[in-house]
């Protein structure tokens, strides 16, 4: 978990993961609240996008929409930083109270 609070609180809070990795820099709210999950399938291809689901173990709501769920039931985001892809987990989960998770960290092989 990297943050657990109200909505107010994350928006100006930077995210450094402790990954090991070189993900350029810290994170900020929106370099992943307007990334939608569902979108990077468009971005890296099929293939990709599916080792992603089947590693990250996400599933979809089973929804018309079918948005992939992480951590706690919340919706999935990403954030892009070159060959490396962030997912996230954000979202309320009580009224007033949000969580964001740290899914995993994807690089590119080539």
């Amino acid at each position: 978990m990297v943050f657990d609070g109200s909505e107010s609180e994350i928006l100006n809070r930077s995210i450094i993961p402790d990954t090991g990795m070189n993900i350029g820099g810290t994170i900020q709210f929106n370099d992943f609240a307007n990334n939608d999950f569902e979108d990077l399938r468009h971005i890296i291809g099929h293939d990709d996008f599916e080792s992603i689901v089947k590693t990250g173990g996400f599933t979809t709501d089973g929804g018309f929409l079918n948005l992939y769920k992480g951590i706690d039931n919340l919706r999935l985001y990403f954030c892009r930083r070159g060959d490396v892809i962030v997912v996230f987990a954000y979202g309320e989960f009580q009224p007033t109270r949000y969580k964001l998770y740290l899914e995993g960290i994807w690089a590119s092989s080539h």
